[in-house]
């Protein structure tokens, strides 16, 4: 971070740190789920590996855009970031899960692909099977999607200040220095639980892997 800043208090920094340990954590369920060298790879798995590399890529991205103090592009990478895990959720809700693995590694879009029940897997309906666990996300995500396209977000993030005679200040620089510390304690705090999502389907396929048939049979029957 750069000296020139202000400091952050202790729960930014506490939340880089969470951040930085969920990125092994996530990494540690990838090397459970791939296995050792010379293990079968099936579609599912290939595209659990983009998913990770994206994820622990995008998580060292938003750590040093939180620490230069840019809230445009930590905000985008936040984005990001839920994107990504709800698009791999998205193959449980298919019938066939290898098969739309494989459907997306050709380059099928998700968006058009149709889930289990007739609906297509829109962004929109992959944040309604979440939002009942995680009540903040259709608001956030609808927010978060003026910065990924160029729209008034960025406009109002170049006012730095607004007078009540409406004379009016602009900040065209790298840093966002307006934003409360709260307001960089809600995108990490976002962030994480968004890794949270995406590591619980991991950890779920991986279960799932390590089965036998006997056991993945007397799943489906509780099922």
């Amino acid at each position: 971070m750069s000296s020139d800043l202000p400091p952050f208090g202790c729960s930014v920094s506490a939340l880089v740190s969470a951040i930085d340990e969920d990125s092994k954590a996530l990494l540690n369920i990838g090397a459970a789920l791939i296995g050792k060298s010379g293990t079968p790879l099936f579609p599912l798995d290939l595209l659990a590996l983009g998913a990770l590399k994206r994820s622990v890529s995008t998580a060292s991205a938003i750590v040093m855009m939180v620490q230069s103090r840019n809230m445009v592009c930590a905000r985008t990478l936040l984005r990001t970031h839920i994107d990504t895990s709800l698009r791999f959720s998205a193959a449980w809700l298919v019938e066939k899960p290898h098969e739309f693995a494989a459907g997306v590694l050709k380059g099928d879009r998700i968006d058009r692909i149709k889930g289990r029940d007739g609906k297509k897997l829109t962004d929109a309906h992959l944040l309604a099977t979440h939002s009942e666990q995680h009540p903040w996300l259709p608001d956030v995500y609808a927010r978060l999607s003026g910065y990924v396209h160029f729209s008034g977000a960025h406009i109002i993030d170049s006012v730095s200040n607004l007078e009540d005679d409406g004379l009016i200040q602009f900040a065209v620089i790298a840093e966002d220095l307006n934003f409360p510390e709260v307001s960089w304690i809600e995108v990490l705090k976002c962030f994480r639980e968004a890794t949270e999502i995406l590591a619980r389907y991991l950890q779920g396929y991986q279960l799932t892997k390590s089965m036998s048939e006997a056991e993945l049979e007397a799943t489906r029957q509780v099922g």
